[in-house]
């Protein structure tokens, strides 16, 4: 049986959460006695609400976390980073449960949902705070990747 985690979902109103979120994401991969199992983040774009998605699994590609920073900081790069994270890959989350996690957010709008292990990351609560998300679900769950809670993504929204 696998060790209990911690599935967190968050909901973001506006994009302002990108800077904060990833570089929190990035600490959390980096340092410190939490381990950040799992990520997905799903936004819509504020102008022309096209689904952008990027999940750790794809972001760590490299072996860095260097494909956060593209994603946040480059369009062509989100586009790019949003096609893989769709494409079937080892651990991914679907991409029917992504678009349908999407079609819940207004233009602009966004869902970071993480599972982690070791404690409450707090360095992440505080980007959340900063980017004006809220807490959807915080939730024990029996999984090492989000793949395996689908169901219970869904349902927090």
């Amino acid at each position: 049986m696998r060790a209990v985690a911690r599935l967190r979902v968050y909901r973001f109103a506006a994009a302002t959460y990108e800077g904060w979120i990833i570089g929190a994401l990035e600490r959390l991969e980096l340092i410190g006695d939490i381990r950040l199992l799992d990520a997905l983040l799903i936004a819509r774009d504020a102008t022309t609400g096209e689904l952008e998605a990027i999940d750790r699994a794809t972001g760590r590609a490299d072996g860095t976390m260097a494909a956060f920073l593209d994603f946040r900081l480059s369009a062509a790069s989100r586009r790019e980073t949003t096609s893989r994270t769709l494409a079937p890959h080892p651990d991914g989350v679907p991409a029917g449960a992504i678009e349908a996690l999407a079609a819940t957010l207004e233009p602009g709008g966004a869902l970071l949902a993480v599972l982690v292990a070791g404690g409450t990351p707090a360095e992440l609560e505080e980007a959340v705070a900063r980017g004006r998300g809220r807490l959807l679900a915080d939730e024990p769950v029996p999984a090492g990747t989000l793949a395996e809670v689908v169901p219970r993504l869904q349902s927090a929204l």
